[in-house]
């Protein structure tokens, strides 16, 4: 056999292969991700992240890859295209590892360790995030973008493929040891204490504006750090801003970088200027260049962050610019069954930018004698030649004439110059359509839809539009028709193709919390505040542990990397932490609730020292916090939180005041549970006097009981509360009748209370003592 003829034959031979894994039923082709189902037919043996692969792993000794993305990722369709459907790679991929694909908007708990996994590895991050674990899961090497052929200083994706997998069979001792650092540097820090004592709204709010001026872009407006060519709206950090244009201490440093980084955004390509709507970056520090896909998450706070700052900065730019947000997020995100869809992408029949960009000459067809008027007003940046030569688009970015643009609107005349443009967008908008429209992203994520309604929320109370307060109100009925679970009192992370699916994150719950209080603030509907009420009840319950911390997901709940996920701050978005604090504290305001507003700010120490060293990291959180209502509570129960931490060690856990106890009665017709209260301590009466209290309940482990008879509560009225509830005090002796099998163990849920604060929810298990049986 000739070497010619084996090579073509071994080629034939792998892509038959491939074949036959694609034809195969893919894992991928029924997950509830537009990303995953994109790597249905690639001759890759992908898997879900799941016990299943991982399990594998563990059997077959194999190394993990992992695979990080989302659907508008443009270099996420790129390695698609140039590694996973090849057949060479794809055989290499199959043999010597376990493939995941994972998509971040379904699981941002494992986003965020994997990506503080890369940049431990000296990474620089990005998506997609390709990581490689250790059957134990432990990282060692990772990269975003792999290139299918050697460039100049770099491995091509098979090299690393052979390299990797020849070490791990032949001296896998140096992979284990980085990776076994790697993991050791990610578990640092993860365990740190309660900080009451570094809680500090206003010191916090100044020293994060003094941090924010340090990187701020004096020319451009933005914040990026030396070299940094990309530019981001980093919304929290505008809603930082935001917050402090209000406090007299602070407005005279917070506004002009306000003013100019919302100026400049907008002015710039980042808006899209005949759409409507912001991309998710520009790849140019000057905002002329944008990276073109748009996501849901950014147009949802920066709808709300425009019109606020419209009405306080008395800009109308600024109102017409979120107007204009809001009637892209109509067309093109709103889902006919209700809710938005998560994202749009960047690219059209494989070229990044088709769908948005134009030429001169194409821009004097769609508008003839119009087009020159339009030409002076705006002005078209070129796209950068790609550095591994990727088909570039025909034509430029659609930015304001910067000189022009920036004058007027010093002048305060932007808004007026360019209304009169209206026909001449939707011309070329129809134009821009013709070509057909980029995919979108169908998940409908709950946090994402929440910080959509409440930036339509905030955006109808600046601007007066009712239709937008209507908006807000729907996505805050669909969010609770659609993805409230309840039987299991917790929400569904999304829904897709009519289906929901996927464990909700502390980020869900918190976001349509705030939504729902907000709704109650502008309409008085009683309805919203049971429904935050509610909420608030599942944070308590599932993402507060015993010492009062927050967790993204519940602790107990397994599924992830034997890592916990980075506390980041609030990045692109609110962080989950962030916003439950806020929702907490406001919740408990409303109520007049101080036990709930010192759990908030229990939760908060658990955290604080990372907010204390990184304050402009927490923009939300610290411009939150900031405003005075809510920083003297802040600043009252942190104090008073140090001052228990100090003498007693903190008020413990519930079961540190309840003494329980159970015994077999009647020769086995019932059994006695005996609850011991502490003395200034009470535990909620069953029924609960409020939806969102947690009764005493008892049930049987095994074995069977009948319904018990619980006796009324006594009422119990705090000095803060409007309204009494009724409580158990004391001693409490419950008989529990036996209608089965004797049960051997009881759990007996219950929630320790006293005249200050509520503890955290808590299971006891007790054994059943039988006597002389």
């Amino acid at each position: 056999m000739s070497r010619l003829f084996a090579r073509v034959l071994s080629l034939v031979l792998l892509g038959w292969m491939a074949g036959a894994v694609a034809m195969a039923e893919n894992r991928l082709a029924d997950t509830a991700s537009d990303y995953l189902r994109d790597h249905a037919d690639n001759p890759v043996d992908w898997y879900p992240w799941g016990e299943e692969a991982l399990s594998l792993a563990r059997e077959q000794d194999k190394l993990i890859f992992v695979s990080v993305g989302y659907s508008t990722c443009y270099w996420c369709h790129v390695a698609k295209r140039e590694l996973y459907e090849d057949p060479e790679i794809a055989a290499a991929m199959n043999e010597g590892f376990i493939n995941i694909k994972i998509d971040r908007e379904q699981r941002p708990d494992l986003d965020r360790v994997l990506m503080a996994a890369t940049r431990a590895l000296g990474e620089g991050g990005g998506w997609p995030n390709n990581v490689f674990l250790t059957p134990d899961l432990e990282p060692f090497f990772a990269g975003s973008y792999f290139p299918p052929e050697p460039l100049s200083g770099r491995e091509s994706f098979p090299q690393i493929l052979e390299r990797l997998s020849d070490q791990w069979q032949s001296n896998r001792e140096p992979l284990l040891e980085r990776a076994e650092t790697t993991a050791e540097a990610l578990r640092a820090g993860a365990d740190a204490s309660l900080a009451p004592e570094r809680i500090d709204p206003a010191g916090w709010q100044a020293r994060a504006i003094e941090a924010l001026e340090g990187q701020f872009d004096a020319l451009v407006g933005g914040f990026a750090p030396p070299g940094q060519s990309n530019r981001f709206p980093q919304s929290p950090k505008l809603a930082l801003l935001l917050s402090a244009i209000d406090d007299d201490e602070q407005a005279a440093r917070a506004e002009p970088m306000l003013r100019q980084t919302l100026e400049a955004m907008s002015i710039g390509a980042l808006f899209d200027h005949v759409g409507g709507g912001f991309h998710r970056y520009t790849v140019d520090p000057e905002w002329a260049i944008p990276h073109f896909e748009k996501m849901l998450v950014d147009n949802a706070q920066l709808v709300g962050h425009y019109a606020r700052a419209g009405q306080r900065l008395d800009e109308d730019w600024f109102d017409d610019v979120a107007a204009r947000s809001v009637d892209y997020l109509e067309r093109r995100l709103w889902a006919d069954e209700g809710g938005y869809f998560t994202a749009e992408n960047a690219e059209l029949d494989g070229v990044e930018g088709k769908s948005y960009v134009f030429t001169a000459d194409e821009i004097r067809a769609v508008l003839g004698e119009d087009a020159e008027a339009f030409l002076d007003w705006h002005q078209l940046a070129d796209l950068p030649e790609s550095r591994i030569d990727h088909e570039l688009p025909d034509g430029g970015a659609v930015n304001l004439a910067v000189g022009r643009a920036y004058d007027a609107f010093e002048r305060g005349e932007l808004a007026e110059s360019i209304a009169g443009f209206e026909a001449e967008y939707a011309a070329l908008l129809e134009a821009r359509q013709a070509r057909g429209l980029p995919q979108r992203d169908r998940k409908q994520v709950a946090a994402f839809n929440a910080l959509a309604g409440l930036g339509l929320l905030a955006a109808a109370q600046s601007l007066d539009r009712a239709d937008w307060h209507e908006r807000a109100q729907t996505v805050g009925d669909w969010l609770w028709a659609r993805l409230w679970d309840a039987n299991a009192q917790r929400l569904n992370r999304q829904a897709y193709e009519g289906e929901v699916s996927g464990e909700a994150f502390l980020s869900d719950h918190a976001a349509a919390g705030r939504l729902m209080l907000a709704l109650y603030g502008s309409s008085h509907d009683i309805r919203w505040l049971f429904r935050a009420q509610r909420l608030a009840a599942t944070i308590e319950r599932d993402y507060l542990d015993e010492s009062g911390r927050l967790h993204e997901r519940p602790p107990e709940s397994g599924g992830g990397l034997p890592l916990s996920p980075p506390l980041v701050g609030d990045d692109a978005s609110p962080l989950g932490h962030s916003q439950a604090v806020v929702f907490l504290l406001d919740l408990g305001a409303v109520l007049n609730d101080s036990a709930r507003e010192a759990r908030a700010v229990r939760a908060l120490a658990g955290f604080a020292a990372e907010v204390d060293a990184a304050p402009a990291d927490w923009g939300f959180l610290v411009g939150a916090l900031a405003r005075p209502s809510r920083a003297e509570v802040v600043t009252r129960e942190a104090a008073r939180l140090a001052e228990a931490t100090e003498t007693t060690g903190g008020p413990g856990e519930t079961r540190d005041h309840v003494d329980v106890e159970a015994r077999m009665i009647e020769g086995g017709a019932a059994i006695e549970v005996r609850l011991a209260i502490d003395e200034g301590f009470h535990i909620n009466a069953n029924p609960a006097s409020e939806d969102f209290l947690v009764p005493t309940r008892i049930t049987a482990l095994d074995g069977e009981i009948g319904p018990i008879d619980y006796p009324p509560g006594k009422p119990f009225r705090a000095e803060f509360a409007r309204s009494a509830i009724d409580v158990f005090e004391g001693v409490l002796e419950l008989r529990v009748p036996v209608i089965g099998e004797m049960p051997t163990r009881l759990r007996v849920d219950l929630q320790a209370c006293d005249d200050r604060v509520c503890l955290a929810p808590d299971e006891v298990e007790v054994a059943v003592d039988r006597g002389d049986e």
